[in-house]
């Protein structure tokens, strides 16, 4: 898994992963008066858009595609990030899974690169 470091606690930030000779563009939103984190990724052709960052799950795993984000809860509280200060105050982490693990949650089904 690949950390994304530097989340900042602004609404609105792109971070550019540099990815299988490519790179994927993620853009963090986060939405005050819901109290709720989402991203938008892109990645060559493909794009998706406000997808909920939730705790403990893959989610982008029905896209088929060659990685998937994952949140974790450093305070064990279980709770989903809900505030602007969640990565940068680092009780959340976002990471990304890579191709090798992608095809060990798909249960050994090879991913497309």
């Amino acid at each position: 898994m690949i950390r994304i470091q530097n989340i900042t606690s602004e609404p609105i930030q792109r971070h550019t992963i540099i990815f299988q000779e490519s790179e994927i563009t993620l853009v963090l939103r986060f939405y005050p008066r819901t109290q709720v984190w989402c991203f938008d990724a892109e990645y060559k052709d493909w794009a998706v858009y406000g997808i909920k960052l939730s705790l403990g799950v893959p989610h982008i795993k029905s896209q088929n595609k060659p990685f998937d984000f994952f949140v974790t809860d450093r305070s064990n509280n279980g709770i989903d990030p809900f505030r602007s200060n969640d990565f940068s105050g680092d009780r959340c982490r976002l990471y990304m899974f890579e191709p090798d693990e992608m095809v060990n949650i798909r249960g050994g089904a090879e991913v497309p690169i």
